[in-house]
């Protein structure tokens, strides 16, 4: 019986473990899940019933909140913590994610077998690594030059004709989580709100604001960065970021993320920006994204750069929103992942959907990097932070929209520019991300 709710990858990692090993495991509980009616009204979402329609019509899509998002997580963490109690009590020094309905256990194989065998355990899994997607630096002389004083990407998708009426972030928090930030670069001084390092098992790591390589503090400069040497860098210059360092090095775990984007939330973000992934779909993301969404906070990730055909979790989760990288002609570059998600589990169903959900600038694209320079990278990591810039320029347009990631969703995607084929397709999704279109479409929405 114990065997059975062992998962195939975890007992591969039992397999190749030796029996004094020390092995981390994700313990999932019978803790209840999303209702039938909550997975009824969100499977055409997922399936792309709903999002196949077209601008006004997918704006009137989703209006119904589905709970305050304060509520729904105060109601979550204490069904959880009921339902995990038992098991924590069996497992000394282990501890709980909430987000996902997931224990984080360290044991021998025979101590992890025994804790199978406990009747409140449904399932134990491996804790799978992720990455921070490939990406490539190209040499700064070679950038498009500044368009009226911003870089192309900005110009491209809108964000400086936003700041002159709509707003420019203020009010809004992003949730960063990444290799870590230098809080200190002239760009970013002033704009980490919070940070917190995680270890690969979810825990606190004491340290302050820093950046383990550069692609952080690049993303961050995307999505909040003021203007430097005259260039103005920063989707949203007036938002603030909440920063979680979950990829020390580009690598973390799945424990990693899940503690900071449950961080992120407590500390009252309205969206978390995921510029890393996974290879390939990855079921163990759907709990944490759903929570996530309806918590009221909007969950944007890179698709990955291993080009068409392929994806990463979890921004090829249905929920997700799930970025591509386009370049100064509007086209899709040859990196930037897509394809059909064909019939992937999702909560004991299966959904077919095509990802990315859309694209933005993401090659050659100038930001800052630790130190106090600016850099140009290549990927969908930095597509991902001008889309989550976009957000919050959308939420700063219009502050009612702040805690409802459902009306968030539909707008942003029902404002694109679509470059590619009718509806959503496998190389752009809907369409470019358009942030002025979305920020005036947020006010006449609400």
């Amino acid at each position: 019986m114990a065997a059975n709710k062992l998962s195939a990858r975890f007992q591969e990692t039992l397999a190749a473990a030796g029996d004094d090993d020390q092995v981390v495991a994700l313990v999932r509980t019978r803790s209840p899940q999303p209702g039938r009616e909550t997975l009824e009204r969100l499977r055409p979402m997922v399936s792309g019933e709903q999002l196949a329609t077209r601008r006004s019509e997918l704006l009137g899509l989703i209006t119904e909140r589905y709970g305050r998002g304060d509520q729904f997580r105060a109601n979550l963490r204490n069904d959880t913590a009921e339902a995990h109690a038992p098991v924590l009590e069996a497992a000394p020094g282990a501890h709980s994610l909430w987000l996902a309905d997931a224990i984080v256990v360290t044991g021998t194989r025979s101590e992890l077998q025994s804790l199978a065998r406990h009747e409140r355990v449904a399932r134990v899994e491996a804790n799978p690594v992720l990455r921070i997607p490939r990406f490539l630096r190209t040499p700064l002389e070679d950038s498009p030059e500044a368009v009226d004083g911003s870089t192309w990407g900005l110009a491209c998708i809108g964000a400086p004709e936003t700041w002159g009426g709509l707003g420019r972030g203020e009010g809004v928090l992003v949730g960063h989580l990444d290799t870590g930030v230098d809080a200190s670069h002239p760009a970013l001084a002033g704009k980490v709100a919070a940070f917190q390092e995680f270890d690969a098992h979810g825990l606190p790591v004491p340290s302050a604001p820093h950046d383990t390589v550069d692609h952080g503090t690049h993303t961050a400069g995307t999505i909040v960065g003021r203007t430097l040497r005259g260039i103005n860098i920063g989707v949203a210059p007036d938002a603030r970021l909440v920063s979680a360092l979950v990829l020390p090095g580009g690598e973390g775990t799945f424990a990693q993320v899940v503690a900071g984007m449950q961080w992120a939330i407590g500390q009252g973000v309205h969206v978390i920006n995921m510029s890393l992934g996974g290879s390939g779909y990855e079921p163990l993301w759907n709990l944490p994204v759903l929570n996530t969404v309806q918590s009221g906070v909007v969950l944007v990730a890179s698709i990955g750069n291993a080009g068409h055909g392929t994806s990463g979790g979890p921004g090829n989760d249905g929920l997700a929103i799930g970025v591509g990288a386009s370049h100064r002609l509007d086209a899709v570059a040859g990196f930037s992942g897509g394809q059909t998600m064909d019939s992937v589990p999702w909560f004991g169903a299966r959904v077919t959907y095509n990802k990315p959900d859309l694209v933005a600038p993401g090659v050659q694209v100038v930001s800052c990097v630790p130190g106090g320079g600016l850099a140009a990278f290549n990927g969908t990591s930095v597509a991902a932070s001008h889309v989550t810039g976009a957000v919050a320029l959308l939420q700063s347009a219009e502050p009612g929209l702040r805690g409802d990631a459902w009306a968030t969703r539909a707008i942003l995607l029902g404002t694109v520019e679509d470059f590619g084929e009718a509806g959503k397709d496998q190389r752009f999704g809907f369409g470019r991300v358009d942030a002025r279109s979305s920020a005036a479409q947020a006010i006449a929405f609400c």
